[in-house]
């Protein structure tokens, strides 16, 4: 018992104690150790280049055996957005020296206005996951960019929860818990990211310049707030950032209104800055778009996705057995995930647990209320975003109100970023007034959390039953998942902060762990025999390329960095179809967002649209176009066609590889 007592002592002293002092500590230390905790997690992954990238899902073409980059998990080829369109056009900037117009089509692509690539501009600036491609060695950059997004939405939750909760070990793990939340894991990249990082750090931002006389300070938080709304415009994904915008928009009037203290005069002296900070950034985005508006024009003219526009109510399109899913999100995880989820990323949600105490919420109003005489604004403004996206998804007819507030611009499977973002701050500001009042509420209150919490799981339980009883049946041990989550509500309801973001994080974690397959540095196809092939031709006698069919080709002649005809096109450019198609004949199949693929049958269409961001188009290497602007045909089957001459093959894993010159 004496030796018992001892090492409780001991872990008491060594663990608990220091905690217990960083709740005492001031705001300022609380920030510094919370960005502190971030900061050395993230050089340590960059020192080490471990990253999620999927680009391994090419690793057995070209190589024997298991891959020795891979860590933990295995490729996810539903993310191919990274490891099929974008790595590989990280690669080919590195191998071109970062233009901002890269030749891997003719006529060249403006990097700058679509995908997250490195290149040498001035709004490289406003791109900080990318700076690292100019001074670290490629894997090491590559990590950077892979988990630079994702520490800032941590660290701005961080920021958030630690100014209203003063618990920092709560706001550590409840802030990861946010950042590795299902869906930021399964759509993971920047522009899911900065949006939310932006939103929370805007909502913080407000909170810090009302309540600090310091002018010093509240400069300078406007100007890391502006710094990082251009950050976040510039992932241009309206899909996305609509929603947080929105969102953060309502907190910040909440919190704006609720300062009862200060005078309105002083409120807008004190907002000054972050007002001046927002007309900066938004000159900033103009003069961006300005200096690309052919191409901003190019983008929205196509047929997809164009100047899309999402009409309100259509409930019968949103994935509500998904989005609602709660802890059964891990069954994104199964084998397969049909009846569930359309793919793992439109089926991915967020855990929503501020939903669970809306009761609660709507209680504090009313007491509010009832005491002072006063409307809790922050709660109402919230209660009331959420009615909004509800609206959106549930209630139609308003579709010019919600292209004023551009909420047409999103979709409903991705507009659920915007819910996540309210859930996440109806949790946050609900436990801190919960904390503020320091008194016990009537025990039915944190009951009718629980309750809520377990009939959405007792709901979604029975729909998977019906519809996707495979989900079931490989995660058995759902009903822990969901035993912990409930314990977490209750105790939240109970004005309880550190031990219930614990429990969630621990769900968070098993929910997303494997998602993100760990790497040590990034598969560069330029490594490969084909890519040393492609190297040695372009070398002796450059050329423009074609590659057949083979993606994990297209991706290698993409990394090549040389000018192709294939590949994933972000819009049509101009000169590459005026050379495929002189009369425009086919532009309502082309002007497209597409990958551009290409087969070798004769009996295949002139071009093909089998779905709606894929083109395939017919190669005949004798044709007017093949013998004006071709040079080499790269692919993994024997041509039979009289205008090609085979100069090389490379030996794969999988396929023997054959590189062609054409000829007359």
């Amino acid at each position: 018992m004496n030796r018992l007592r001892a090492r409780s002592a001991a872990i008491w002293a060594q663990v608990v104690r220091p905690f217990v002092w960083l709740d005492a500590a001031s705001l300022r230390q609380q920030l510094v150790v919370g960005a502190g905790v971030y900061a050395v997690v993230l050089l340590a992954l960059v020192a080490t280049a471990i990253n999620g990238t999927s680009s391994g899902q090419f690793y057995g073409f070209f190589f024997p055996g298991h891959d020795p980059r891979l860590l933990i998990g295995g490729p996810r080829t539903v993310r191919s957005d990274e490891w099929y369109v974008t790595t590989p056009l990280v690669i080919s900037q590195v191998q071109q020296g970062f233009p901002r117009l890269s030749d891997v089509f003719p006529g060249g692509v403006d990097v700058s206005i679509m995908w997250d690539v490195p290149y040498r501009e001035w709004s490289t600036l406003f791109r900080p996951q990318n700076w690292g491609f100019f001074f670290l060695p490629l894997d090491n950059a590559f990590a950077l960019r892979w988990w630079l997004p994702l520490v800032a939405l941590a660290t701005a939750a961080y920021a958030l929860v630690v100014t209203l909760w003063r618990r920092p070990v709560a706001a550590l793990a409840l802030s990861a818990a946010f950042a590795f939340s299902p869906f930021t894991q399964w759509w993971f990249g920047s522009g899911t990211f900065w949006p939310l990082a932006f939103a929370l750090l805007a909502c913080a931002a407000v909170v810090w310049c009302l309540r600090t006389g310091s002018a010093r300070l509240r400069w300078a938080i406007a100007s890391v707030t502006g710094y990082f709304a251009v950050v976040a415009v510039l992932t241009l994904y309206p899909p996305f950032l609509i929603p947080c915008v929105i969102v953060a928009a309502a907190f910040s009037v909440g919190w704006v209104v609720a300062a009862h203290e200060l005078r309105w005069a002083e409120r807008w002296r004190r907002l000054t800055p972050i007002l001046v900070a927002g007309v900066a950034a938004g000159v900033v985005v103009v003069v961006f778009l300005a200096t690309r508006s052919q191409t901003v024009e190019a983008i929205t003219s196509t047929v997809y996705p164009g100047n899309r526009r999402w009409p309100t109510g259509q409930p019968a399109l949103f994935p509500w057995l998904s989005m609602y899913a709660g802890t059964f999100g891990v069954g994104l995880r199964a084998a397969s995930v049909d009846g569930f989820a359309v793919n793992q990323s439109e089926g991915s949600s967020f855990l929503l647990v501020g939903f669970y105490l809306i009761p609660i919420a709507l209680w504090l109003v009313w007491s509010r209320w009832r005491s002072h005489r006063r409307v809790d604004w922050p709660i109402v403004a919230l209660l009331a975003v959420t009615g909004l996206l509800a609206a959106f998804i549930y209630l139609p007819g308003w579709d010019a109100i919600a292209s004023l507030l551009f909420l047409d611009r999103t979709t409903l499977p991705r507009v659920v970023v915007g819910v996540g973002l309210v859930a996440f701050l109806l949790l946050v500001v609900v436990v801190h007034r919960l904390l503020e009042r320091r008194g016990h509420l009537p025990i039915w209150l944190a009951g009718s959390a629980v309750v809520l919490a377990l009939a959405n799981h007792g709901a979604v339980a029975l729909a998977l039953h019906r519809r996707a009883p495979q989900i079931l049946e490989q995660f058995r041990w759902w009903p822990a998942l969901v035993v912990i989550l409930a314990v977490a509500v209750a105790l939240y309801g109970a004005g309880r902060a550190t031990v219930p973001s614990v429990l969630v994080l621990v769900v968070a974690l098993v929910m997303v762990a494997g998602v993100v397959p760990l790497y040590r540095g990034v598969l560069d196809l330029r490594t490969t025999d084909l890519g040393r092939a492609i190297h040695d031709v372009e070398s002796r006698a450059p050329g423009s390329w074609l590659a057949l069919e083979d993606g994990n080709i297209i991706a290698t002649v993409r990394e090549s960095g040389v000018v192709a005809y294939s590949g994933a096109q972000a819009w049509p450019t101009a000169e590459m179809w005026a050379e495929i198609d002189p009369t425009g004949a086919y532009a309502s199949s082309w002007n497209r967002y597409a990958h551009v693929n290409w087969v070798a049958d004769p009996q295949a269409p002139a071009i093909a649209v089998p779905y709606a961001d894929v083109l395939m188009l017919r190669f005949d290497s004798c044709s007017a176009f093949v013998q004006a602007h071709v040079d080499y045909v790269v692919t993994s089957r024997q041509l039979d066609q009289r205008c090609v001459r085979e100069i090389d093959t490379v030996d794969g894993e999988r396929a023997l590889y054959r590189i062609y010159e054409v000829v007359e």
